[in-house]
């Protein structure tokens, strides 16, 4: 019997069925007692970032990469994307944002031999600080700690060794949290970004690609729920169960209205199918897929991996998301219409 995704979530990332309960009344309280979001109802506006700068003619650039050799691959993603460079004049230090959802390796959370990998090609592009960011734990809860996953997986180890730091919040605490909330959200309750995220002047994101129960589809858009408080989440789990699925879906577009990665690479080289966001009995790890996704379209990059995941996933459809890409559209996320994208496919 399948449980709720807030709950596929939350016990994949180690937390006990007490855990999840006392988690999900204190977030209860909090919200309702106001105690989360305080008793002002001011909130500013989501992260402002330059238009788009990876486009051809006018038209965003996706850059899809097809080899064996990840450093190979990527650099050759760089040079077709047309360089760092339109990255490297908004700012010299980087926030790179992975996928640790889960105590499980690659093809479930980002694998640190890519985030090694990009922080190299940042490093010969000029970048003179690069951090890696995450946020999936509570120092209220001493056996899910924000840096736990992160230890659990050899991550901060291995990434410090190439000079990157290493940055973890509590996706509980409010102070961690700039409150936003846009005109063009048809749902206008405030939403908490990381204040880290909220001020950075450079986002990459590192999704993978993998299922996920009520999200259906995880990868550049709902990449960003780990972006927002806990508390946030579980309203959109709560709010979008069941026959309320176009509430989740605007919720993930939103979620990532907050961020707005300039970037974001997506390491397809493998994915998981059939079932996720952790390996579980129905999931299935499909391997030799082997590409890397590059674009600083949300939207166009979600409409091209869906496809690579309706390849290998007979349960799976594009379908599935098209609310999430509409939503995504209408915020000005990108472009899921790949006919109206440059996409590059090319042999590393």
């Amino acid at each position: 019997m399948r449980t709720d995704a807030g709950r596929e979530d939350l016990h994949s990332s180690g937390f006990t069925r007490r855990d999840f309960f006392r988690l999900s009344a204190g977030a209860a309280t909090a919200l309702s007692s106001g105690l989360f979001y305080g008793c002002s109802s001011r909130a500013g506006l989501p992260r402002e970032v330059s238009p788009n700068p990876f486009v051809d003619h006018g038209r965003p650039l996706l850059v899809s990469v097809h080899g064996e050799d990840l450093r190979s691959m990527l650099k050759a993603g760089i040079e077709a994307l047309g360089g760092l460079d339109p990255l490297s004049h908004m700012g010299k230090e980087v926030v790179l944002r992975g996928n640790y959802v889960a105590k499980q390796p690659y093809p479930v959370t980002t694998d640190p031999e890519f985030i090694v990998t990009v922080a190299g090609e940042l490093r010969q592009a000029g970048f003179g600080r690069t951090t890696l960011f995450d946020s999936h734990g509570t120092y209220l809860m001493p056996n899910v700690l924000p840096e736990g996953t992160l230890r659990k997986l050899g991550v901060i180890e291995r990434v410090k060794e190439v000079g990157v730091e290493v940055v973890t919040r509590d996706f509980l605490d409010p102070d961690e949290f700039h409150f936003v909330r846009s005109p063009k959200w048809q749902i206008q309750s405030r939403v908490g970004v990381y204040k880290l995220l909220h001020e950075a002047p450079v986002i990459i994101s590192l999704p993978v690609v993998k299922r996920h129960g009520e999200a259906r589809f995880t990868c550049a858009l709902k990449m960003h729920f780990g972006s927002v408080s806990m508390a946030d989440r579980m309203v959109a789990h709560k709010e979008g169960h069941g026959h309320r699925q176009d509430y989740f879906d605007q919720r993930v577009a939103h979620f990532a209205d907050t961020t707005k990665p300039q970037l974001t690479i997506v390491d397809a080289r493998a994915l998981l199918a059939r079932q996720g966001p952790a390996i579980s009995a129905g999931s299935e790890v499909v391997r030799g897929v082997n590409r890397l996704i590059l674009s600083g379209d949300m939207a166009a990059v979600d409409a091209y991996c869906s496809r690579l995941m309706a390849r290998h996933d007979p349960t799976f459809s594009v379908e599935m998301i098209k609310g999430q890409l509409r939503h995504a559209a209408s915020l000005g996320l990108g472009m899921p219409d790949l006919d109206r994208v440059k996409v590059v496919e090319i042999q590393a």
